[in-house]
């Protein structure tokens, strides 16, 4: 299976996370961002990591676009700088005075990626017919996975690069509630069509 044989599945869509990778790219060159390589390096090498898993595993329509907009905002908040002291970018901004955007990028992707990893390996880990809570445990199980790599990641990246705005303890503990939040929230949408 080829990565072209899963793009060829979804051209559209294909062509619009395409379009945003390289509008994202010209515009981290433009402000001078020193973060836009491996944004969009992480982001593009997960595009083609789905697009060649899809030509096997034929993703929903819903996590493909769970997945996009994933990829969408991820890029958003790593590259968009913010007014202020420091090396603030869109990933620090604060709303309704507890909730960040990088919060909402959280539950949206793991929560997404808790579908994605549930319906490539539901063969594999097949929860007993009808069994509501299984199914939603695994999912929501796959997706906390999938965001404490994730963590794991920032971990490292913040001891090995000088700057990641990849923040603290603090930033850890609430993006691990919002994966929490959305993979909840994944598992119940599952559960109640598996």
């Amino acid at each position: 299976m080829t990565i072209a044989a899963g793009a060829r599945r979804h051209p559209v869509l294909a062509g619009v996370v395409a379009a945003y990778i390289v509008a994202w790219t010209v515009y981290g060159l433009v402000v001078g961002s020193r973060l836009f390589a491996p944004y969009v390096v992480i982001v593009a090498g997960l595009a083609l990591a789905i697009a060649a898993a899809d030509a096997k595993v034929h993703f929903s329509l819903l996590v493909l676009i769970g997945l996009a907009i994933w990829g969408f905002g991820h890029l958003a908040g790593g590259l968009v700088p913010l007014d202020g002291p420091g090396d603030r970018i869109l990933y620090n901004a604060v709303f309704l005075r507890w909730g960040h955007f990088d919060n909402v990028v959280h539950a949206i992707g793991f929560g997404t990626a808790g579908i994605a990893v549930w319906e490539a390996t539901r063969s594999w880990l097949p929860a007993q017919p009808g069994h509501r809570l299984g199914t939603a445990l695994v999912v929501c199980l796959l997706g906390q996975g999938v965001g404490a790599f994730n963590e794991v990641v920032e971990f490292g990246a913040s001891h090995l690069l000088a700057a990641t705005n990849v923040g603290g303890y603090e930033n850890t503990g609430r993006d691990l509630v919002a994966n929490l939040l959305g993979t909840a929230v994944a598992g119940w949408w599952v559960s109640r069509r598996a």
